[in-house]
């Protein structure tokens, strides 16, 4: 980052994240029906869905979602996995500031001198507390000019994220979007954050933190509220993702969804949180406060309670 080596700089960088960090973790969630731009019709370079298996008894709706949906789930304890169109494509949306975040630690961090580190942790933590933007570009930017955009990829790959890419024209012309991933891509990086050797302990520690105390608690965490949830939300245009752990008895359980529908987005948002919990019940065998039902006033194909 190209900033003036002085003190000053430093402590003004650190009390304004000081700041807003407080601002954010004492702050009433926001809803997220504030914050929806109007729906719009899926782009027409988004792949068709891949075969879908069947979904378990516990979750006869997972496959009737109205667009696209992929599915990734896993108890980390028990091994127990659960997939829907894992492979999937789509876009990263803010889902994509996770694995900038663990490359950053990797390649920069420990070079970084004492100013540039505390820079470093205020931007992962707002990035993951409220999905800030203004230091995700700064961040990619940095990773571009020092290492390139082919080699993001080449760490990605290594971080076990085979298909997902970032600024990549080829997936802007294939796929419309530019950051692309996948259900499975995603899920793999959570898992390896979690278990620990991606990042220093604290870093990890640090990062999982921050999402378990995200500003977004409509989709994975909706009914999830008594467990911890560690997760990262992304929206975009006609998608909406969430991928996370869910900390409770009978395991820590791993999902991550992605949805696109030309329905507003609260119907993806509706979904998502009867997805997460009933995928969390099948997977874990623990209850959770969601009615067993999945029903959507902003879905006109789906008979109202």
């Amino acid at each position: 980052m190209r900033r003036r080596r002085c003190w000053i700089c430093g402590l003004v960088v650190f009390l304004l994240g000081a700041a807003v960090f407080l601002a954010a973790y004492y702050t009433p969630a926001r809803p997220r029906s504030a914050m929806r731009r109007p729906a719009k019709p899926p782009t027409t370079a988004t792949a068709a869905p891949t075969a879908s298996p069947p979904a378990p008894p516990v979750c006869p709706f997972a496959d009737r979602f109205n667009g696209y949906v992929g599915i990734y789930a896993k108890n980390l304890e028990t091994g127990r996995t659960y997939t829907l169109n894992a492979d999937q494509v789509f876009a990263a949306a803010s889902t994509i500031k996770v694995p900038v975040s663990v490359v950053m630690y990797q390649q920069f961090y420990d070079q970084a001198d004492f100013w540039d580190q505390i820079a470093y942790d205020v931007g992962v933590e707002l990035m993951m507390l409220i999905s800030d933007n203004e230091y995700f570009a700064v961040f990619l930017d940095e990773i571009e000019e020092k290492i390139g955009p082919e080699k993001i990829r080449v760490l990605f790959a290594d971080l076990g994220m085979t298909s997902t890419t970032i600024r990549d024209a080829k997936a802007r012309e294939l796929y419309g979007y530019s950051n692309i991933t996948t259900a499975r891509d995603m899920a793999v990086l959570f898992e390896r954050l979690y278990r620990g050797g991606l990042i220093r302990p604290e870093k990890r520690d640090f990062m999982l933190d921050a999402m378990a105390h995200s500003i977004f608690p409509d989709e994975m965490a909706r009914y999830l509220q008594d467990r911890r949830v560690m997760h990262k939300i992304g929206d975009l245009d006609d998608v909406l993702a969430d991928v996370g752990i869910v900390e409770g008895p009978g395991g820590p359980v791993l999902i991550s969804i992605f949805t696109e529908t030309r329905l507003e987005q609260d119907y993806a948002s509706d979904y998502i949180a009867a997805i997460s919990a009933c995928l969390y019940t099948a997977l874990s065998g623990n209850s959770t406060s969601w009615s067993g039902e999945f029903h959507s006033p902003h879905d006109p194909d789906l008979p109202k309670p």
